[in-house]
């Protein structure tokens, strides 16, 4: 898993932004070719709550975006609020 930094949107809308992201791409390991076998994991603050089944669209730091959804309700960890993304599409690099 690599940790960046990232901006979770709703269409056009800024939901959460400057927060830490761990990446992880399975898609090479798990043989898929269609480029959606990535997850990111956040832990966002408890007013923070991200509504499962909602798609969303990361973009990181480093120039890389991808649709995502919640399918799993989140997880509520102290003062935080654990989410998993699930990469419904390719995580990309901007001009690819």
């Amino acid at each position: 898993m690599e940790e960046v930094e990232a901006t979770i949107f709703d269409g056009d809308k800024v939901l959460v932004s400057g927060i830490a992201v761990l990446l992880d791409e399975l898609d090479v390991t798990a043989g898929l070719s269609d480029g959606s076998g990535w997850h990111a994991h956040a832990a966002l603050p408890l007013g923070q709550v991200l509504e499962p089944g909602k798609q969303m669209r990361i973009e990181t730091a480093d120039g890389r975006s991808g649709e995502v959804a919640i399918l799993d309700p989140p997880t509520i960890e102290g003062d935080r609020v654990l989410h998993v993304f699930t990469g419904v599409g390719p995580l990309m690099r901007s001009g690819a």
